[in-house]
């Protein structure tokens, strides 16, 4: 986009030139000071995300995971780049960068640390130096070609950084040996590693695109797979009882409870009086939904153990019984009313459906002329690129200037691609993104209602449907603001090309007017600084325009999530209640409300979850936000936009909430 095009020719025939070299001796200030000028560029062409709480979050899984690491000689460093790919890369210095776009794909804090420990072991094992040598011998081609193109400059350095200081293969695998060892020694489940790149197999069948494969940085998931499975810390002839029992204990404190449970049970397979994973499945079935499961599995655990495990047994089955005791059972629930709500939900989410495919339609169009349009002004690309600038110099100024006009574009695409095609579709046998799971909500919603008889789990939570049913409308409402705000961005970003035309034919009349120096002289150059802000401004409003558009778009992820926890049921009585409070205190050191101060309150363990990490957002308590939601008659997912924060970050540890109970690892693991 707006970009010179190379040959693929030429970067082939280039890369299959390249052989292995030793690296020249370099010494760590060397290599901790090359990182940070590499880390400066990656940061002026890129927009990085910024949102403390989710920096916390990331930045304390590598810190755990850092406490393991054998070098100790470069300062580690993390940063989350907005980039909707789910990718990752190390740099020299102790520099990891983590797409936006790979949080989002992660379903645990373990697959995160498999990410990062991964990056880490390139840092470990000095890969990113021994491959310096090809990354140098490819700037040339990379750094001519992106002088006028943020977009090859992104690839020309990020990815220079990235893919070709990664370029053997051989040196991903021992990163994933390395990362396995670091997550492992820090209290991760290693499994994790394993079933996200079994999540990544089925991503890169579904993008099997010859010039990415053969661009790829690393090896095929599968094949990464395959060779984890090799190593002691997942092979099961390796890996003992207490490490497997200590590794599902390790889950369920991070609240992972289908992965805990599996783990116990296949302790189970081969030593069925094992007390102690019997406690722990007694204690993951209460979260699942189980509790009379939940009792005979622990009174078994209280019949194999030893005394002080029954002790413990029975504890946990008097503790039981006694927060089942508490239930609060809806036995009348008027269903009439439940029933002409649900329709006029139905009604209406038809009716957006309608109006979003419409928008969707021209706005994919509308995206195709664009891309059109930027491709065109290629010719337009002014020929500055064979000066030298100096630093400090006006040409280099104008060339950064033309590197942040990319970064805005860049930024906003990202925004109006993921806006655009996440809203999904209806369309039969074609259902996707956030319409297909609208869609899917109230179809669970409407067999409960219309179960004969309904079930007392489901029953109780049938109060709760009034504002799952608003949450739900308030979704399609913001499904359709998203379109819309991507669509007002792409005009935006439509109408600034015309200037940036304008801009480009000067700088190129520039370019053969230096002075002695090589530099632009001044008298051109303050033709073309008004010029330059004019498309800045411009290209920087379609960015802001984009940036609420992607808002919009997550709010109503958020609200989808929300209803989600409601109907695990985790509601239903204070036993179940309090795996939430767990999993919420595991992340966000709160606890949220207790159970009877929720039905006070009337709202549902959805909107407690959000409360609880808008509170953590803002420094606030859960406490404070629904009072506040309650005299403002706003949601939470509302007042969550009105304090300032992004939704992105909220609909990541609202997804991570859900997961907790939903991910099952059955498709994923294969334990033999």
């Amino acid at each position: 986009m707006f970009r010179r095009i190379v040959p693929l020719a030429v970067i082939f025939s280039l890369l299959w030139a390249l052989c292995p070299a030793p690296a020249r001796a370099t010494n760590t200030p060397t290599e901790i000071e090359m990182g940070r000028s590499e880390d400066e560029q990656i940061v002026s062409t890129n927009v990085i995300e910024t949102d403390p709480l989710l920096n916390a979050y990331v930045q304390g899984i590598a810190n755990n995971l850092w406490k393991e690491v054998a070098r100790k000689d470069v300062p580690y460093n993390l940063k989350i780049v907005k980039d909707s790919d789910p990718n990752s890369f190390a740099t020299l210095g102790g520099y990891v960068y983590i797409n936006e776009g790979m949080i989002d794909f992660v379903n645990s804090d373990d697959e995160l640390a498999g990410v990062i420990g991964h990056e880490t072991g390139h840092i470990e094992r000095r890969h990113v130096l021994t491959s310096n040598s090809k990354a140098q011998a490819l700037q040339l081609l990379f750094g001519v070609a992106s002088f006028f193109s943020p977009l090859i400059y992104n690839f020309g350095n990020i990815m220079m950084a990235g893919i070709f200081a990664k370029v053997q293969r051989a040196d991903e695998l021992q990163a994933d040996r390395t990362g396995l060892q670091l997550m492992s020694r820090a209290g991760y489940d290693p499994d994790a590693m394993k079933t996200m790149l079994e999540h990544l197999n089925m991503l890169a069948d579904e993008h099997s695109d010859i010039v990415n494969k053969y661009l790829e940085d690393h090896p095929e998931p599968a094949q990464r797979v395959a060779h984890l499975e090799g190593y002691p810390e997942l092979d099961p002839k390796t890996v003992t009882e207490q490490q497997l029992t200590v590794q599902a204990a390790g889950d369920a404190e991070r609240a992972r409870y289908e992965y805990s449970m599996l783990k116990f049970q296949y302790i189970l397979k081969t030593d069925p009086d094992n007390a102690e994973a019997l406690l722990g499945i007694g204690q993951d079935q209460i979260a699942l939904g189980f509790p009379n499961k939940s009792q005979q599995t622990l009174a078994q655990a209280a019949q194999k153990g030893n005394p002080e495990t029954r002790d413990l047994a029975n504890q946990r089955i008097l503790a039981l019984r006694q927060l089942e005791g508490e239930r609060v059972n809806l036995l009348h629930p008027n269903l009439d009313h439940l029933k002409a709500q649900f329709a006029a939900v139905q009604t209406a989410q038809t009716q957006a459906n309608t109006e979003i495919t419409d928008r969707r339609t021209e706005s994919i169009d509308q995206l195709k002329q664009f891309h059109s349009r930027l491709e065109a002004l290629n010719s337009e690309v002014p020929w500055l690129d064979t000066v030298q600038p100096q630093h400090g110099s006006r040409t280099e100024s104008l060339l950064k200037n033309i590197s942040v006009m990319g970064r805005s574009i860049n930024s906003a695409l990202d925004d109006i691609n993921v806006s655009i095609n996440g809203v999904g579709s209806l369309e039969r046998n074609k259902e996707s993104g956030l319409l297909r799971e609208s869609s899917e909500i109230l179809k669970e919603m409407d067999a409960t209602i219309n179960s004969n008889p309904i079930p007392p789990e489901s029953a109780v939570v049938l109060p709760s449907y009034p504002s799952m049913f608003n949450e739900l409308t308030r979704a399609d409402s913001d499904m359709i603001r998203t379109v819309d705000a991507a669509r007002a961005s792409l005009t935006m970003l439509d109408q600034s090309l015309g200037d940036l035309d304008a801009f480009f034919k000067e700088a190129r009349l520039a370019g053969g007017h230096e002075d002695f120096r090589g530099d632009i002289p001044q008298s051109t150059y303050d033709d073309l600084v008004p010029l330059e802000q004019k498309v800045m401004t411009g290209f920087n409003n379609a960015a802001t325009a984009a940036s609420q558009a992607a808002q919009l778009y997550n709010m109503a992820r958020v609200r989808q999530l929300s209803s989600r926890i409601t109907l695990l049921g985790v509601g239903t009585s204070p036993g179940r209640y309090s795996t939430l409070q767990y999993a919420l205190n595991a992340r966000f050191k709160s606890t949220g409300v207790d159970y009877m101060d929720m039905l006070k309150r009337g709202v549902t363990p959805g909107d407690v979850t959000i409360a609880t990490i808008l509170a953590a957002d803002i420094k606030s308590t859960p406490e404070e936000i629904l009072d506040e939601m309650a005299s403002t008659n706003k949601s939470p997912v509302d007042l969550a936009d009105s304090h300032g924060m992004h939704a992105w970050p909220l609909e990541i540890f609202t997804g991570l909430i859900y997961l907790d109970y939903t991910d099952n690892p059955q498709t994923e693991m294969h334990p033999t």
